[in-house]
Order: C-alpha cells, then sequence, then structure tokens
C-alpha cells in the first residue's frame, strides 16, 4: 500500500508540473498576443496619421472617382478600385494618399499609362463586383498589341495573379 502512494504521489507531482508549465506556456503566448495587438495599434495609429497627412479621412465606397489614364477619362466608384485589399490599386485609391496622387489640369487622378488597358482592369472589376460569385465574369482577354502594357499594368497594381485573387478571401 506504500508502495502505491508513493506512485500516486509521484504521479501528482508530475501533473502539477505539466498543470504550470502549461500555465506559463498559456501565459507567455498570452504575452505574446498582447505584445502583438499592441503592436496593431500603433500600427493603425500611423497608418491614420499618415492618411491624415496625405490623404482625404471621409471617403466613401461609393465616392465617385474621375481618373485621366493616358488622356482617357475614366470613372469608377471607389469601392470597385479598392476591392482587392492588400493591392497597390485598393492603396492607390483608398483615400489615404489623395492628396500625394498626381492631378490633371481638372483635378483628376492622372495615370501616365495606357487607357484602354486600364479601362479593361476597371471593366473587370466592376463586373467582379456585380457578378455572384458562383458565377463570376471571365477574365479579360487582351488582344496581342495590348497584352505587354496589361500585364505591365496587373503587376504594376499587384494584380497579376488572378487566380489566387479569386481564390482567395480578398475578393468582398
Amino acid at each position: 500500500m506504500e508502495q502505491l502512494d508513493n506512485v500516486n504521489t509521484h504521479l501528482q507531482a508530475v501533473l502539477n508540473k505539466v498543470d504550470r508549465d502549461r500555465a506559463a506556456e498559456i501565459n507567455k503566448l498570452k504575452d505574446e498576443e498582447q505584445r502583438l495587438l499592441d503592436r496593431l495599434c500603433a500600427f493603425e495609429v500611423e497608418k491614420e496619421k499618415a492618411a491624415a497627412e496625405n490623404g482625404t479621412l471621409n471617403v466613401s465606397d461609393d465616392d465617385l472617382i474621375e481618373i485621366n489614364v493616358g488622356g482617357k477619362i475614366i470613372a469608377a466608384k471607389r469601392g470597385t478600385l479598392c476591392q482587392w485589399e492588400g493591392t497597390r490599386l485598393e492603396a492607390l485609391f483608398s483615400g489615404r494618399w489623395d492628396k500625394k496622387l498626381v492631378r490633371d489640369s481638372s483635378g483628376r487622378i492622372f495615370l501616365d499609362l495606357n487607357g484602354d488597358c486600364f479601362q479593361m482592369i476597371v471593366d473587370y472589376m466592376n463586373e467582379l463586383a456585380i457578378s455572384s460569385e458562383e458565377d463570376p465574369p471571365e477574365y479579360p482577354i487582351v488582344n496581342e498589341e495590348l497584352e505587354e502594357q496589361f500585364q505591365y499594368q496587373l503587376q504594376l497594381f499587384g494584380l497579376n495573379d488572378p487566380v489566387a485573387i479569386l481564390g482567395s478571401e480578398i475578393i468582398k
């Protein structure tokens, strides 16, 4: 019986140690989580500060943005242009950099790019915004003479992997 009590005492000691180790690990994870949340909060504050200095804070997805792209005037809703979060296109038209963007003489955002290619991108994004997830629009087919410029714009705006974008949670 004494041997059984010794084994029981030993097992209880081991169990107590495992519980203490687990609690210590949980505390470490909580501390790391808090550190990451603090960093995220600081980042959001810096982002808001940059937006206040360089952009417009009161923006809406329904804002109509006129863009002069290589002489071609293109109008689109901000929400259409910003639907792929994390892309350069979203950052450009999010409102955070409005004060830093080059403007034409009429106050439109000016992009020195091929307007036809940019129009194809905007048209596709508009179709994507209004289509169902079950029936997304077909990816734009570009004629041979514009293919290189179109691919350049996709890469420039961070849209060069449509399969990854369509298969992710980026699209709202």
